[in-house]
């Protein structure tokens, strides 16, 4: 499987690892977990549960993104080793994002998700050389 590809699987269990990890803090700050309402409980988050919560839904969010421009790249016969790069500066560049946002770096966070969007503008500008 091409380097690429494995990026969209480990952005998936980054977004599984936050989710355990808001899980935890949702439960240290109301002390339970409500699984029947969940949406509910995070409305009433704060603090870094807040953040971890909302960064995780943002990962879901650009995971759709970021996959649909590496099967874009490889479909254009991008050449695996050309479009691992730009792949890994994006994981590179979501795990900081998360981290920025979990300890609220708001200046950081936005420089690094601005790098995150610019590597799948790369997988995008590699689709259209070898495509186009």
């Amino acid at each position: 499987m091409i380097p690429a590809f494995w990026c969209i699987i480990a952005m998936i269990l980054i977004n599984y690892i936050l989710a355990g990890i808001g899980g935890w803090l949702t439960v240290r700050q109301t002390g339970k977990l409500d699984i029947n309402q969940p949406r509910l409980q995070d409305r009433e988050l704060t603090g870094a549960a807040s953040r971890v919560k909302a960064a995780q839904a943002n990962g879901w969010e650009i995971l759709t993104v970021f996959s649909s421009c590496v099967f874009i790249a490889h479909l254009a016969g991008v050449p695996a080793h050309e479009s691992a790069l730009p792949a890994y500066l994006f994981i590179i560049s979501r795990v900081l994002y998360f981290i920025c946002y979990a300890f609220k770096l708001s200046p950081w966070r936005t420089i690094v998700f601005v790098l995150g969007i610019l590597a799948n503008i790369w997988l995008i500008k590699l689709a259209i050389h070898y495509g186009g």
